[in-house]
């Protein structure tokens, strides 16, 4: 059988959020940004948003960023909580990787495709959904180890594919 895999490419793919260059994606016309929550922005247990993490918010802002969280989280209320206490747009129990969050929140932050990133740490969830829209897709590494026996198989086969890429060891 002959799974073509390129649908879960990642346009970049990097340790963290932190290494990610937004002066250079802004010099190449990217202006919105939706990002996943858990694993991606903080630790799936953190609830506390930490100074680091509402400084590079604040700077994405200053460089002119428009933002949305796209989350598939089952606990709506902490998404709430930390959109509006970084005073961002979200969407809670999107259903990623099925177009209709990626599409909505491109209507709320006023964007195009061709302008918009997503950035997120779960190939099947928002790399695949991203490049399924047809966005510029970057994935990072989870920052904390899943210990819900369902997340280890799906990080097991999202390991697979990035073998079968040639993007990961």
């Amino acid at each position: 059988m002959d799974w073509n895999l390129e649908i879960f490419r990642p346009r970049e793919y990097w340790t963290s959020i932190y290494q990610i260059d937004f002066n250079r994606l802004r010099r190449n016309g990217y202006s919105a940004i939706l990002m996943d929550l858990d694993e991606t922005l903080l630790p799936r247990e953190m609830r506390d948003i930490t100074p680091v993490l509402f400084a590079f918010i604040e700077g994405l802002k200053d460089k002119g960023f428009k933002l949305c969280l796209l989350s598939n989280s089952l606990h709506p209320e902490r998404v709430e909580y930390v959109g509006r206490t970084l005073k961002i747009p979200y969407i809670t129990l999107s259903a990623k990787p099925l177009p209709f969050a990626f599409e909505k929140a491109l209507k709320i932050l006023g964007a195009t495709k061709a302008e918009t990133l997503v950035i997120g740490d779960q190939l099947f969830m928002d790399t695949l959904g991203g490049n399924w829209v047809g966005l510029y897709t970057i994935l990072v590494k989870p920052m904390s180890r899943d210990t819900f026996w369902l997340r280890r198989w799906m990080r097991w086969g999202e390991r697979w594919v990035l073998r079968q890429l040639n993007l990961e060891a």
